[in-house]
């Protein structure tokens, strides 16, 4: 039987306990032994033999690092684990990498990087930041929606991302809603569409509504540029959002490559933990 680690912070493991136990019954019918592993001890852990597989549920880099050094599989990455989890970087990426057919036209929101939240918590900076149309402000690292504000908001977010790394962006009118498309092994999975209740905020962990959303061929062409530029694209299972705008188009908002999956076992009929322990090739 193979072995694999799901590697993660032991808050987020308890909070994921239904999502391990789902990896753990699909790997034994694919006679492949899933456990969890703390990030304290994914070192110790290979002590005395290295896992076939390595699933880096972290957010760090230097844990897929570690085994890509060793030469075991990790999904994912240690270069999409560093990018998707720094919202800045993955735009300048992109910026770089996409095809100019798509960079040519308007395919984020306008965005500014700011090394240090602190410089705008004045009543002069927020002005300034919302008369040259930032509106919404975010931490590069937070995920979940929980730290993503009104830039007009200021009391609401100054604890919590003082002395952040931040990202200013233009409010894209898009009903409070966006696009989620769950990406497995580099081919588009399924697509979900998250409306927010009372809050410009979409996150389905936040109250919001979901439904799966079928796509046009133009809309899947235009999906599959953001997926065959990322590093290892053909690898593991992330999700790339996007939120839709009124004219049918969509505009990149952020790769999740940690994603979560609740939405699919609950409003759908998919089960993604299945189908991707199947396309393993170990």
């Amino acid at each position: 039987m193979k072995r694999a680690y799901l590697i993660y912070q032991k808050d987020e493991a308890e909070k994921n306990k239904g999502f391990i136990e789902l990896f753990r019954q699909a790997g034994k019918r694919e006679e492949i032994d899933f456990s969890y592993v703390p990030v304290t001890e994914y070192q110790k852990a290979s002590e005395e033999k290295l896992p076939d597989l390595v699933l880096n549920r972290t957010r760090d880099p230097e844990v897929s690092r570690w085994y890509e050094e060793r030469g075991v599989p990790v999904h994912h990455d240690s270069r999409l684990v560093a990018l998707a989890n720094h919202k800045y970087q993955m735009i300048r990426y992109f910026e770089e990498k996409l095809p100019e057919t798509v960079r040519q036209h308007k395919w984020c929101p306008t965005t500014k990087f700011v090394p240090d939240a602190s410089k705008l918590c004045s009543d002069e900076a927020v002005e300034r930041s919302l008369t040259e149309g930032y509106e919404v402000i975010k931490s590069v690292s937070g995920h979940g929606g929980s730290e993503v504000f009104l830039m007009e908001n200021c009391r609401q977010w100054e604890q919590v991302l003082a002395g952040r790394e931040v990202i200013l962006q233009e409010k894209i009118e898009c009903h409070s809603s966006d696009m989620r498309v769950y990406v497995l092994f580099g081919e588009i999975y399924c697509a979900m569409l998250r409306e927010g209740k009372d809050d410009f905020r979409s996150n389905f962990s936040l109250g919001g509504s979901v439904r799966k959303m079928g796509l046009t061929d133009l809309q899947r062409k235009y999906i599959d540029c953001f997926i065959k530029c990322l590093p290892e694209y053909e690898k593991g299972m992330y999700s790339i959002d996007f939120l839709p705008t009124d004219d049918g188009g969509l505009l990149f908002d952020e790769v999740e490559e940690m994603v979560g999956c609740r939405m699919l076992y609950q409003h759908t009929e998919y089960d993604i933990v299945a189908d991707y322990i199947k396309k393993l090739d170990l």
